[in-house]
């Protein structure tokens, strides 16, 4: 007789500890809920979850492992109780909007894994697996099948990345907040280890101190990720908005791509400025944009240099030093923002092409994520549905990251061949390309050091390409003097203290 496999779900050391101070009748549901806040992120792109808020999901989302409603109300109630979910209760019915959730900040921590017992949430994760694998993709068949028989990851190698990373941030926090932490200071935080929430006291009442929320928030989300790859959840979904093809890989973090488990040394393989490459080649016949701005934008663009030039310029003009990152940030938010969000970015951008900027905002004068699908649907049928079936006849499978390609070394030179002959076909222009081993990477210091006067410059706005609908955020509800001494009682008296 086969024996049903036993599952894992993931939830934070510090509520872990706190569940084993309570009893409920069906604890594997607690946990179901609380993996199922996290694990939802596995299927986001990495940069839109960087902060700390409220995760959207649907009722039904719970409802697949925990199909009665009354067994999931009382549970759900149970966490929201004592404290240990939030729940957002202002949504959006008429527009569809499902309620949303995150575990309290004080809670976000190390996570640790629970093996579930009940056999019918086993059941019922085993059916869920299944249907990701029988979700077939018709036009992509023969790269799904590949894809689900050989992505794998050193799990190992890449947790410790994602722990040294998560060192690195707080530490870094912590210099320019002026505290003086060890390394060992800083585990412990993580880790919630001796006095960790005193360490965590001394960095949240200062200014700015807040940004540890993120950096926590980011740990927990990657190392989500990387367990489900390791458990054996991998999705591989064609987007039906913008075309793309989303899977484990498109929502892993560029720095633990090293890590993915080869025969062979990988490459990848990419276009230089690939959005602006698509959006010159959407707007290179367009009579009312204006032939040198075209001219101009057109040869920075087929060579690569576009946010080299743009970051020089930008000194000039402002008297700035920008990274090529930095301006690579800065030209998406003049791409895919509000027509009126980042005014002075998009001025500077407009003394050089006045006429394709306004093509930008007429473009966006409605939904400003409309020219962003626009740029996506065109990269994701030059990839998906004329290169990789091209690919496909001559024996070729690689991974696909979007407008990207992580490929074994001795296919890369192919793959470029092919890639470059088909964008001349389509677009009548080829595009710069880089390729290069994946390797660890080297962290951009310039990037990771706060920019107070970039961030000014960005107005303090988000990003606002596919910007969720707006919701209120339910304040953290008070504690009783009970509550507090059993779950935060070092905090706490650090907080009076304070």
């Amino acid at each position: 007789m086969k024996t049903q496999r036993q599952f894992r779900r993931y939830i934070p050391v510090l509520i872990k500890s706190e569940l084993d101070k309570l009893d409920y009748h069906r604890r594997d549901d607690l946990y179901v809920i609380l993996d199922l806040i996290y694990r939802k992120e596995t299927r986001f792109k990495a940069d839109y979850q960087d902060l700390y808020g409220f995760t959207e999901i649907s009722k039904a989302a719970f409802q697949e492992l925990l199909p009665s409603y009354d067994g999931f109300q009382e549970a759900m109630q149970f966490l929201l109780d004592n404290q240990l979910v939030i729940r957002n209760d202002f949504y959006v019915i008429k527009g569809g909007v499902s309620k949303s959730y995150k575990l309290p900040r004080e809670l976000l921590s190390k996570t640790i894994h629970v093996v579930i017992q009940d056999k019918k949430i086993n059941k019922r994760i085993a059916e869920q697996l299944k249907s990701y694998e029988n979700m077939k993709e018709k036009s992509l068949e023969f790269a799904q099948s590949k894809y689900f028989k050989t992505f794998r990851i050193d799990v190992p190698a890449a947790n410790k990345a994602i722990l040294n990373k998560t060192v690195s941030e707080i530490k870094r926090l912590c210099f320019n907040l002026g505290l003086t932490y060890s390394e060992k200071d800083i585990l412990d935080i993580i880790e919630c280890r001796n006095d960790h929430a005193k360490k965590r006291f001394r960095i949240m009442i200062c200014p700015k101190g807040k940004e540890l929320y993120n950096i926590m928030h980011r740990y927990m989300v990657h190392l989500m990720r990387l367990n489900a790859i390791n458990d054996g959840f991998l999705f591989f979904k064609r987007n039906s908005t913008n075309g793309r093809l989303d899977t484990n890989l498109t929502s892993l973090p560029s720095y633990l791509r090293p890590y993915i488990i080869s025969d062979e040394k990988l490459i990848s393989l990419d276009i230089k400025n690939s959005q602006p490459y698509f959006l010159y080649a959407l707007i290179r016949n367009n009579s009312a944009i204006n032939p040198e701005e075209l001219k101009l934008f057109g040869e920075l663009v087929i060579s690569g240099t576009l946010y080299e030039e743009m970051a020089r310029r930008y000194k000039e003009h402002t008297g700035y030093s920008r990274t090529r990152n930095q301006m690579k940030l800065l030209m998406y938010r003049i791409f895919f923002s509000k027509v009126k969000s980042f005014p002075k970015q998009k001025a500077f951008f407009g003394n050089m092409f006045p006429s394709i900027l306004t093509f930008i905002s007429d473009t966006n004068s409605v939904k400003n994520n409309t020219l962003a699908l626009s740029l996506q649907q065109m990269e994701s049928n030059a990839v998906l549905d004329v290169v990789m079936p091209m690919l496909e006849a001559e024996g070729i499978i690689p991974y696909t990251i979007h407008d990207s390609f992580i490929c074994l070394e001795s296919e890369a030179e192919r793959i470029r061949e092919v890639f470059t002959q088909k964008l001349i076909e389509m677009f009548d222009i080829a595009p710069a390309m880089h390729m290069d081993y994946i390797l660890p990477e080297v962290e951009d210091e310039e990037m990771a050091v706060w920019d107070d006067e970039f961030f000014k410059e960005m107005n303090g706005e988000e990003v606002t390409q596919d910007e969720p609908a707006p919701v209120k955020e339910v304040p953290f509800p008070r504690r009783s003097a009970e509550e507090t001494k059993r779950l935060l009682s070092e905090l706490m008296k650090c907080q009076r203290a304070g």
